[in-house]
């Protein structure tokens, strides 16, 4: 059994991407892999830091009101709950190109099997130290300021994996059995190179 645990934000296009390739990978192991979703903001992460243009001040606000919806679901209905509201939010925002209004936001709850007036707390910041607390939680495992995604595999931390695209058949497999080994490598620490954010088109 592998075990992950991915830190994501919704608004994300880096992490909707390496979620989207690890949930098939996932499947195509059956049993032998074991997934574990959880909440990081970069609303969180960025809050010292003033947002370079309009754009990224509403993407960020959103971030944060999207936050708060994904942890009262899991008040609500446990962190089950996580996984399909991602599924569905992601859909909309990275394929769909829709706004994250309360009523899309409602729309996406149905969806998920979630109860719709979960939307109202998008606006409730009774929900913020619930948001932060996981936050945290996925900022100590890395053990420094990461953005998302953040990937653990058996209790190893990577910030990543940062995917241009969606890796599809012998590809997809490549990856997911590179990063096993290099999370199961002890020295192993770093591999960047740059890159410009998916489109999903």
């Amino acid at each position: 059994m592998t075990h992950f645990d991915f830190y994501f934000d919704p608004v994300c296009p880096f992490a909707w991407a390496a979620s989207r390739w690890l949930r098939d990978r996932a499947a195509a192991h059956g049993a032998d892999v074991d997934v574990d979703w959880h909440l990081m903001s970069l609303a969180i992460l960025n809050e010292d830091e003033e947002p370079e243009s309009d754009e990224q001040r509403r993407q960020l606000e959103t971030a944060r009101r999207l936050g708060r919806v994904v942890a009262a679901a899991s008040a609500k209905a446990g962190v089950d709950a996580i996984d399909p509201l991602y599924t569905a939010l992601g859909k909309r925002i990275h394929h769909a190109g829709d706004e994250m209004t309360p009523a899309v936001v409602s729309e996406v709850l149905a969806e998920a099997g979630l109860p719709a007036e979960l939307a109202d707390a998008m606006d409730d910041a009774s929900f913020d130290d619930a948001v932060r607390e996981s936050h945290q939680r996925g900022q100590d495992a890395l053990g420094e300021d990461g953005g998302s995604p953040i990937l653990g595999i058996d209790g190893t931390f990577f910030f990543g994996p940062v995917l241009a695209d969606l890796p599809t058949g012998d590809e997809a497999e490549a990856l997911y059995s590179s990063l096993v080994a290099l999370a199961g490598t002890s020295t192993f620490a770093q591999l960047k190179r740059p890159a410009d954010p998916p489109t999903f088109s």
